[in-house]
């Protein structure tokens, strides 16, 4: 059992979820891994709509086909052994693969409508949302490979990982975040309704960075457990101490020290580990002011 504590809410995952969330996170780093490697190998080749046309479908295949690999591998790792590439492509992937389609929309679309360009030459910057958009695709297709692993693994009797989260716990999810959100829950229940809303769906990355926001991450449990949902949250908690430097500026140049004093309080209740970073530019806004 996995517990975090999330300002007084206690949440607990058992080895089900703990497995399901290992192959999630697995395939959504991949899958942030492949779209990434996509993009910048289409952008250091590509230089027209006619080479997309050309080169991108089989490019993006062939990072999807990596990702069933890895499927395959993760699906053995739980003993399930008479599971190859083709009956798990014909069998589970089929609903939640649609790079090729996607692709042949976007491709017909883009084609039709500089079919009057000489060799269908664009600029540089003209290829460039195309590239984004399929790299999106690709980003889809290799994360949507972990719905597939979790069918073949289910329907195979593996007791030991949990479903993904489905739509009606999502929306479950969704109207206790939004009754939470604009203030309908009284003081008393918010904790309660905090571990609910995880329990229900822990991957809204908008929650977490709400909570932050509004409630603190004194002891870093949020941080700690986006971590392990496979979310990145220092940006978020980045964010607000620039923000917060710019309203405290914005209000009073005031004292220095007292203004430091109020900074390095803030970092600790948002758990922002880098305040020193924050410290330093409050020397320097006084040294400019000074100047």
């Amino acid at each position: 059992m996995i517990t975090f504590d999330i300002n007084g809410a206690t949440v607990e995952f058992d080895e089900k979820m703990d497995n399901y969330n290992r192959v999630r996170k697995l395939f959504k780093l991949y899958a942030r891994q492949a779209s990434e490697s996509f993009e910048e190998d289409c952008l250091n080749d590509i230089q027209s709509v006619k080479q997309i046309s050309e080169k991108c479908l089989d490019m993006g295949i062939e990072y999807i086909e990596d990702g069933l690999k890895k499927a395959i591998e993760t699906i053995v790792s739980f003993d399930i052994i008479t599971i190859d590439l083709d009956i798990f492509k014909n069998a589970y992937c089929n609903k939640y693969l649609n790079y090729e389609r996607l692709f042949n929309n976007l491709n017909k679309e883009k084609l039709v409508n500089n079919k009057n360009k000489k060799n269908n030459y664009v600029k540089f910057y003209d290829t460039k949302p195309i590239i984004k958009k399929l790299s999106q695709y690709i980003y889809e297709d290799c994360f949507n490979i972990h719905y597939a692993v979790v069918d073949a693994l289910i329907e195979n009797k593996i007791t030991t990982i949990n479903s993904y989260i489905d739509k009606e716990n999502k929306q479950k999810a969704n109207a206790l975040f939004n009754n939470y959100r604009d203030g309908f829950i009284t003081k008393t229940d918010e904790c309660r309704v905090v571990k609910q809303i995880i329990d229900l769906n822990p991957y809204r990355k908008d929650v977490y960075e709400f909570l932050i926001k509004e409630d603190g991450d004194f002891n870093k449990e949020i941080e700690r457990l986006t971590d392990y949902l496979g979310y990145d949250i220092t940006n978020h908690k980045a964010n607000l101490m620039d923000i917060y430097i710019k309203e405290l500026i914005k209000e009073d140049i005031g004292d220095i020290e007292v203004n430091k004093e109020k900074v390095e309080k803030y970092a600790k209740y948002i758990g922002c580990s880098d305040y020193s970073i924050y410290l330093a530019r409050i020397d320097a806004i006084y040294t400019f002011e000074n100047a």
